[in-house]
């Protein structure tokens, strides 16, 4: 029977497992939250978890509601029998709801989550909610907005808004370079991100004046001039050319040919902001050094060429005999070196490696082979009888899984 190893999953919905369900399970790493029922409590200690952030258990007659749950006048008159509900996710009551509206003896919410309510029924929102931690934000006006994943705050979607807004990102909020800021304090009343904000650095104190905490969020701020590139960046004698005396500000790595000479460099850019690493010749090495704004900027340069490793590669003694001249090797992604790899190849044919990845070897001989050549070590040797099982299957994130 095939296994499944997860990195990462977010709910892990036990309500309506069994021991049966869970057999195909070896090991799960990490789990943000976990929910379960009395009668199957003991499947939680059955099941290899790493992690667990947080374990609730629902009660016996609550139904489970996973997302954004908005309550209005016509969702409150649907409701004729009482409603039992456990709630995961987020709550907006309607600015039009009246706190005689709310009966409780019709609604026994448990919520994990967030409720948002207009400033008049705050006195009155708790009686809804039974049990579970109550967080509650009020809004003045409209209801407030929620986007997911990434979203971008550009002037089009500030003049789409009719009056002052509640705006709540889940996710990744990056503000547009041209955003017009006088637009942005007239249209956006309050703002709530969980997860991460990229602005530009004379967008940062109206950003702070609009968000009641940064705790939840931590921002990234562009500096002034400087252009965000979001992508792996390879430059050749060609595409540099597009680059005029640009500052530049990356997460990704900068990969630059050999054909890219140094005043090409110069006249390209005047300020590199890197936190990860730059690919270079040798040639051009301190040149980088002296555009990089961060002391702790990896510099990998390299004497003849370079091979990029990033997914997952296979080498054999042959191909690294068809090597023409020896090469720096950058691993990332995942490298495995075959049994029949020549320790003397090795040596001959590859300069140094800078390791961030894994590399798998088939024996020790190759395994002390390559400490020698070991520049940069921010990653693991395996041998290859310690790796995966085949009989294992492996996922990396998974945001809900029910069992």
């Amino acid at each position: 029977m095939t296994k499944q190893r997860i990195a990462n999953v977010g709910l892990l919905n036990l309500t309506n497992a069994t021991e049966e369900s869970i057999q195909g399970i070896e090991r799960i790493d990490n789990v943000g939250l976990v929910l379960y029922k009395n009668e199957n409590a003991h499947l939680l200690s059955a099941i290899n978890i790493g992690n667990i952030g947080k374990t609730i258990s629902i009660p016996e007659g609550y139904s489970f509601f996973n997302g954004i749950l908005n309550i209005d006048e016509a969702y409150i008159e649907s409701i004729k029998e009482p409603l039992h509900l456990f709630i995961n996710g987020i709550v907006i009551i309607d600015k039009n709801v009246q706190a005689d509206q709310i009966k409780k003896d019709l609604f026994h919410f448990i919520m994990n989550g967030k409720v948002y309510s207009p400033a008049h029924l705050s006195g009155s929102v708790s009686t809804l909610f039974a049990d579970g931690e109550l967080n509650v934000s009020t809004y003045q006006g409209e209801p407030p907005r929620i986007e997911n994943g990434k979203f971008t705050l550009s002037n089009s979607f500030l003049q789409s808004l009719e009056g002052p807004q509640y705006l709540v990102v889940n996710g990744v909020l990056k503000f547009s370079s041209d955003l017009n800021m006088e637009l942005f304090n007239e249209k956006i009343s309050d703002m709530e991100v969980h997860g991460k904000i990229t602005i530009h650095e004379e967008q940062e104190a109206y950003l702070y004046k609009k968000m009641a905490s940064l705790t939840t969020s931590p921002v990234e701020v562009i500096p002034a001039d400087y252009e965000l590139i979001e992508s792996q960046l390879r430059l050749n004698s060609r595409s540099v050319r597009r680059f005029k005396n640009k500052k530049i500000m990356t997460k990704r790595p900068i990969v630059i040919d050999a054909d890219v000479s140094r005043e090409a460099l110069t006249n390209a850019f005047s300020k590199i902001h890197s936190s990860s690493f730059i690919v270079c010749h040798e040639t051009v090495e301190d040149i980088i050094y002296e555009l990089c704004t961060l002391l702790d900027t990896e510099v990998l340069a390299y004497e003849n060429t370079f091979i990029l490793i990033e997914d997952e590669e296979e080498w054999s003694n042959d191909q690294l005999l068809a090597l023409n001249k020896p090469s720096n090797f950058i691993v990332r992604g995942e490298l495995t070196l075959n049994e029949d790899i020549d320790p003397e190849v090795l040596q001959e044919k590859i300069t140094a490696i800078d390791l961030m990845g894994e590399m798998i070897v088939s024996n020790k001989k190759i395994k002390g082979s390559l400490q020698n050549l070991l520049r940069l070590n921010d990653g693991s040797i395996t041998d290859k009888d310690k790796t995966r099982d085949e009989n294992t299957s492996y996922l990396n994130n998974i945001g809900e899984l029910s069992l």
